[in-house]
């Protein structure tokens, strides 16, 4: 998929035309000169270059990670120490101590069946077992493995759905939130799934990638924005047909993998969705921004905000489709799905930590520099290291963040979402021709965009 046969497309060199690229290659000797050949290796060589980088962010979450992975995953050091991570906690706190999975027994779990799923292979394959700290050792040493290969697969798939930008796949793998994040969830199996969807999309496979995203929703809902993108994209271009087979596709691929879940566990299958509509906002949530400044926000008025929130972006997404020109690729795609994205997660009961990981195809599949992508993960890193400090200050208020303070980072975090999906959304189509497999249509862009409109009809 991403041999040499084209090796001309990875001529584009970020260190000559990004200036963040270009000052980091300083420490490997700078950046490269006028007639070097950077595509020489075609885009095999991008790709096998990006996943080595990516190996390393991986490793270096391990090391961040290093406090819990010696001492064991307890409270309340994990949240001083920010080494916490479900992947070994829920290994010791549910049915998966025993081997069983995770919603069955007197404490199911509230992970997502994917998620539950994802878990339990991790606990059946580890050689030790038992709710100790070498079970929890290994199972997020499995992981680390495992999402290390994620990240290779994924980023094999970006490199390929953007043959003339290869390089833009390392805002996936090289991110630094990667380090921070990957290693807390198992979400990196939805982007990964989510990411491959795209790719089966641009190729018109919409039955392939309708049953991608239908596995990557039994993990998180985000999925269903890239879904719906898809199929307001199809609908306007009059690919109709298309818009029913991803739908269909999703809906039953989803449907005949959950059925197992829900008929062996029953209620456990369902604790995810029956928590989220009795729960009430959690942390990084914008329901929960009232409530740190004394304005507590109820159950009903947040879950509320939450659903309506999925209505906007559809009805965003539908607005949006009709100031779109011509094709349904998939930086056109990307394009739409930002704005979408921004409504779920302003509206949303919960934005945990990990949920930053689900930005990363939207910086990896636009034009995004790397000055914007540094800018919006500082703001993540704040919130990340404010959300185990707030925690911590139920049981130690002289180390740890009060409401109000927590309050401010999770306003921040808001704002550095809405701005860089704002910049997403200018800049996804800025590079035409950059996503290689094209349709046969002429290129989707936003009409009030002229660069970008002007430029796709000259290349046309």
């Amino acid at each position: 998929m991403t041999g040499s046969s084209a090796p001309h497309a990875a001529g584009y060199a970020p260190s000559r035309h990004d200036p963040v690229v270009r000052a980091a290659t300083r420490f490997i000797g700078g950046p490269w000169g006028d007639h070097a050949a950077p595509g020489r290796r075609g885009l095999s060589g991008v790709a096998a270059t990006v996943v080595v980088l990516g190996s390393l962010m991986v490793a270096v979450g391990v090391l961040q990670k290093g406090y819990c992975l010696a001492y064991g995953w307890s409270d309340p050091d994990q949240f001083w120490r920010a080494c916490y991570s479900d992947v070994a906690v829920v290994t010791v706190s549910s049915a998966l101590a025993e081997g069983s999975m995770p919603y069955s027994g007197q404490s199911p779990s509230d992970q997502p069946v994917l998620s539950g799923l994802v878990l339990w292979v991790l606990t059946v394959i580890s050689p030790a077992s038992g709710g100790d700290v070498p079970t929890q050792r290994w199972t997020f040493g499995l992981w680390a493995v495992l999402a290390t290969v994620l990240l290779a697969l994924a980023t094999q798939a970006l490199v390929s759905l953007q043959q003339e930008r290869p390089w833009q796949a390392a805002h996936l793998a090289v991110s630094p939130v990667i380090a921070l994040l990957a290693l807390i969830s198992v979400d990196l199996v939805g982007i990964l799934l989510v990411i491959w969807a795209l790719w089966a999309w641009q190729r018109d496979r919409p039955m392939t990638s309708g049953a991608l995203l239908g596995l990557a929703v039994l993990l998180r809902p985000f999925p269903l924005v890239f879904l719906l993108a898809a199929v307001f994209l199809a609908w306007r271009t009059g690919q109709r047909q298309h818009a029913v087979r991803v739908v269909a596709s999703t809906a039953v691929t989803a449907a005949v993998a959950y059925a197992p879940f829900l008929a062996l566990f029953g209620d456990g299958a369902t604790l995810a969705p029956r928590r989220f509509l009795s729960s009430g906002p959690g942390y990084g949530g914008s329901t929960l921004v009232p409530s740190l400044f004394g304005a507590p926000v109820s159950t009903t008025v947040a879950t509320v905000v939450a659903l309506t929130g999925w209505v906007v972006a559809a009805a965003v997404g539908v607005g949006l489709s009709r100031r779109l020109v011509g094709n349904r690729d998939v930086r056109t795609l990307i394009a739409l799905a930002a704005p979408m994205m921004l409504t779920v997660i302003l509206t949303s009961k919960t934005v945990s930590v990990q949920t930053g990981l689900w930005m990363l195809p939207f910086l990896a599949l636009s034009a995004l520099p790397w000055r914007d992508h540094l800018l919006w993960a500082a703001a993540e890193v704040i919130h990340f290291e404010a959300t185990w400090l707030y925690i911590g200050f139920g049981s130690d208020p002289g180390r740890g963040l009060p409401a109000d303070a927590y309050g401010a980072c999770v306003v921040l975090r808001a704002v550095a979402w809405t701005w860089v999906l704002a910049r997403v959304w200018t800049r996804a189509g800025e590079a035409p021709g950059a996503y290689g497999a094209r349709s046969s249509l002429p290129d989707v862009v936003p009409d009030s965009r002229s660069r970008w409109a002007s430029a796709t009809r000259s290349s046309g």
